[in-house]
């Protein structure tokens, strides 16, 4: 259903950009573009470059929202505001999942997952994928932190 809108969504934006059947339209009956299709039209160009995977991911996106309640969607729209107000190292520590972890629990998590075995490593990786968000920094920090004890008690 989404691909024959999608279909015709493009076959509209081609057809109304002059690029199937105008060839007896002389240039100057042209009329210029509305600003909604340029818009519909750059939307579409954006989409034709995405992987299935990338599509699939804004499929299922468009289903989230869709099924948001309308206080829901606002919540979210005040989120984005919040976010995007942030000073550009939150935003970025944000997008890698670290919410507000400090640089130290940030750097003991990248030290310990370098020195552990290939095994450690991929049983935390399982949980991790296993675990909500907030499960995940929470867990990502316990471990941190128990690596920084144990770092401290060696020396």
């Amino acid at each position: 259903m989404k691909t024959i809108a999608l279909l015709v969504l493009v076959g509209s934006a081609v057809m109304g950009a002059g690029l199937l059947g105008a060839a007896d339209v002389p240039a100057a009956a042209a009329a210029p573009r509305p600003a909604a299709e340029l818009k519909d039209l750059a939307t579409v160009e954006q989409f034709l470059g995405l992987s299935d995977a990338e599509l699939d991911q804004v499929q299922q996106a468009l289903a989230r929202i869709r099924a948001m309640k309308p206080e829901e969607r606002a919540a979210l729209r005040a989120e984005i505001v919040k976010f995007r107000q942030l000073p550009e190292g939150q935003r970025q520590q944000l997008r890698q999942g670290w919410g507000w972890m400090p640089r130290e629990i940030q750097d003991a998590w990248r030290e310990m997952m370098q020195a552990a075995s290939p095994e450690r490593h991929t049983e935390i990786q399982q949980k991790l994928q296993a675990m909500s968000s907030d499960e995940r920094l929470a867990y990502r920090r316990q471990l941190a932190e128990e690596y920084l004890r144990k770092k401290a008690g060696k020396k």
